[in-house]
């Protein structure tokens, strides 16, 4: 469902008279609140847990010979919040995948420690690790002599609804009604209407178990989590 849509649904289960929002712009009164409490829902359902499957992106770069660094922005990845330090992989873009390989992360912490002296005077060559800086960047080692394809995965930040046509980014369609119980705790409490609460705490909690057991990653000495 759109966010429109999640709006309208909110509307018809707290039994809100009217068929509207027409739009999620320019709302007063009531349906401003069902608006509202619909972005609102979506944000703390994002936040709820830090390692969600469905908030998790694959991104593929390139890197340029003779560059160290690079922000995730120049590389058209433009809702980070955090790497995936265990998920990255290179190879050499010439020779292709036949070529690729785990690239291994160092906190930045050792990184300064081990590597910080003297760093723009060692050969340039093929990356055997990575850090990340404080302020996100990515920092190769060694600086790349030639063009590599750096290939893994990072968390998006929380996506904010703000148009009609927004829809939950990841979230599978199955899972879109837990948006609207969650907006419906919202309203039940607006209203002082504890009817309305334990019907929608009832639905809300059935369907974040679901989600849980099916966008949560599975604990593995094999396979570590997400941050």
């Amino acid at each position: 469902m759109k966010y429109l849509d999640l709006c309208k649904r909110l509307r018809q289960e707290a039994g809100i008279a009217g068929d509207g929002p027409v739009s999620v712009t320019g709302q007063t009164g009531q349906m401003a609140r069902v608006v509202g409490w619909v972005a609102r829902a979506w944000g703390d359902i994002q936040m709820l847990r830090p390692n969600w499957l469905f908030m998790h992106s694959e991104f593929s770069f390139d890197t340029d010979a003779g560059v160290r660094d690079y922000l995730a922005a120049d590389k058209s990845i433009n809702d980070l919040d955090q790497w995936d330090e265990n998920s990255f992989f290179i190879y050499e873009k010439a020779v292709g995948e036949s070529d690729q390989n785990p690239l291994p992360f160092k906190p930045y912490s050792v990184w300064r420690s081990e590597y910080r002296n003297q760093m723009n005077v060692r050969a340039d060559d093929r990356p055997t690790m990575f850090t990340i800086l404080p302020d996100n960047k990515i920092r190769f080692e060694a600086r790349p002599d030639k063009v590599y394809t750096i290939e893994g995965e990072y968390k998006r930040t929380e996506q904010v609804f703000a148009s009609d046509n927004d829809t939950p980014t990841g979230l599978p369609d199955k899972f879109h009604m837990i948006i609207v119980w969650r907006a419906l705790m919202y309203y039940g409490t607006f209203e002082d209407a504890p009817e309305v609460i334990d019907q929608a705490e009832t639905e809300y909690d059935k369907m974040i178990r679901r989600l849980e057991h099916e966008q949560l990653p599975q604990f593995s000495e094999d396979h570590p989590t997400l941050a």
